[in-house]
């Protein structure tokens, strides 16, 4: 089996309820390959965004509610990639069953949002499917 280790940084509106802000999310994330296609459950990562500068801000926005929402935003983002990129094809098991929900490796990392693992992509696929913004790029459109 192959890991690769990739970083990505994710643009992500929040609405704020007074306007949108477009939060840069820096992920680094690893999975593994075998045969050249993405192993299901051997994905790990971590995020990280100004999370208290967003809470100062703007006090009426749950926290809980923004990590989720962040999560979700992180998970998409990381399906399309091995989508686009051709290791993965439909929905895709990022983590294992066995994960807990914003679990991972227990390490928050300093308060800016640093976040280990998080629960599987197949929520995020099928909010997906139900009309949530989708990444086009393209080249892949021309191929298609």
């Amino acid at each position: 089996m192959l890991w690769v280790v990739d970083k990505k940084i994710v643009k992500h509106t929040v609405a704020t309820g007074e306007m949108l802000v477009e939060v840069p999310v820096r992920v680094r994330f690893e999975f593994g390959l075998r045969e050249e296609r993405f192993v299901a459950g051997s994905m790990s990562r971590r995020f990280l965004y100004n999370r208290p500068a967003l809470l100062r801000r703007f006090p009426r926005l749950d926290a809980a509610a923004l990590e989720a929402e962040v999560e979700r935003a992180v998970d998409r983002a990381i399906v399309e990639h091995l989508t686009f990129n051709g290791y993965a094809e439909g929905d895709v098991e990022l983590f294992g069953a066995a994960e807990s929900p914003g679990g991972g490796d227990g390490q928050r990392g300093d308060d800016a949002g640093a976040q280990g693992k998080a629960p599987r992509a197949r929520a995020a696929a099928e909010e997906n499917r139900e009309g949530a913004p989708r990444i086009v790029l393209l080249g892949a459109a021309r191929e298609a």
